[in-house]
């Protein structure tokens, strides 16, 4: 089985990184050079039209979004990163509440202007405002579950804190959030992440 995953290793590209590590699946990190615009070429839009990473390619088979990536590995490789079903779709509510009320409207908001290098400060004090408002729902959940599914890690868990990656660029303080960085700490713990960040 030949396996070639293009993206870096951070950014929303980690969740398949960090689930072909969790799986134990040995494969071909391929490097794309966006400064060379490799990303447009005529190769790279054959396998994702939209011409971004990451993109796996599971012996021709092409697959784009960090998401769908990850879901289609758990259930190709090991149905058993889900949970049961019951621990499935819970970790898939959190894992999709955290990217709907967290990332969009909150740190996509705060981190645009370094990604952009357009000064922004109505735009971050808006998203600083929305991530604090939504927040201490997580931090609750988090105070009686250990993992979004309950107290089992799961496929949701890598979605949910690859999202909180992006903090690193947004800024927010989450010291009042003891619980969701306990959370984050402890899947960030595991041999697999640091194997997929290659630490």
């Amino acid at each position: 089985m030949s396996i070639k995953l293009y993206g870096p290793r951070g950014g929303s590209a980690l969740r398949p990184h960090w689930t072909l590590h969790e799986l134990g699946i040995a494969y071909e990190a391929v490097a794309v050079d966006f400064k060379a615009g490799e990303h447009k070429s005529p190769a790279f839009l054959a396998m994702n039209p939209a011409g971004q990473v990451p993109v796996i390619e599971v012996d021709g088979f092409y697959l784009a979004e960090s998401i769908a990536i990850a879901q289609y590995l758990a259930e190709k490789f090991n149905p058993a990163l889900f949970g049961t079903p019951e621990q499935k779709a819970k970790g898939l509510q959190w894992a999709l509440w955290i990217m709907l009320n967290v990332q969009a409207g909150g740190l996509s908001k705060m981190a645009m202007p370094k990604f952009t290098g357009v000064a922004d400060d109505e735009g971050v004090e808006a998203g600083r405002a929305h991530v604090a408002k939504h927040l201490p729902i997580l931090e609750t959940y988090l105070g009686a579950h250990e993992y979004l599914a309950g107290d089992v890690f799961t496929i949701s868990d890598i979605d949910g804190v690859v999202t909180f990656g992006y903090n690193a660029w947004a800024g927010f303080d989450m010291t009042p959030f003891p619980n969701v960085l306990a959370w984050i700490a402890r899947c960030e713990d595991r041999p697999a992440f640091k194997a997929a960040k290659g630490e």
